[in-house]
């Protein structure tokens, strides 16, 4: 239930922060090259929206995972794999007011120039956070991935996640330092 905990305060950081967004995390002291094998185990969706939260869409979360690391070079197995996967997805809904700028009306031939002040507009959206975990036969957690993606509607949100786990995922293994 920590994790839980955690990615909702991941979300509620990122509010004001920037939009989309990946960082990766890793253990400098583990030989990636080693780790030939996986299992995709746990994935747990903390989503409201029935987008997200469904049969269907763990299936094709547990496909792009599968598809990016055997890209790799690396083999799923079911029994004593060198890394075991596991990801977390959660989703909220927010808005916040942007500020718009003002509308420069030229000069005309018997008027000035003028501003059109323009109100705030509020801006409603869900963010996602795709937090995919890698650890070693020990269970120890060598590698995390984190990728925040904001859409103003929960279908592209949807469709999108699944693609974010690739785009993070291509970023395995590091480089080493």
């Amino acid at each position: 239930m920590p994790m839980v905990v955690a990615v909702y305060a991941m979300l509620a950081s990122g509010i004001a922060g920037a939009a989309e967004g990946a960082s990766i995390t890793f253990e400098n002291a583990v030989d990636f090259r080693a780790l030939r094998t996986f299992a995709i185990v746990d994935g747990r969706i903390d989503a409201r929206k029935p987008e997200i939260n469904n049969r269907l869409f763990r299936q094709r979360m547990d496909d792009a995972i599968r598809a990016a690391l055997t890209s790799k070079g690396l083999k799923e197995v079911a029994d004593r794999p060198d890394m075991t996967v596991t990801y977390r997805i959660a989703d909220g809904d927010y808005s916040v007011v942007e500020r718009r700028p003002n509308v420069w009306v030229p000069r005309t031939a018997n008027q000035q120039g003028f501003n059109i002040p323009v109100g705030p507009k509020p801006v409603l959206f869900t963010e996602g956070t795709l937090i995919v975990d890698i650890s070693n036969a020990s269970n120890t957690l060598v590698w995390r991935g984190t990728y925040r993606d904001r859409e103003t509607k929960s279908p592209s949100l949807s469709r999108n996640l699944s693609q974010d786990a690739s785009k993070l995922l291509s970023k395995y293994p590091p480089k080493s330092k």
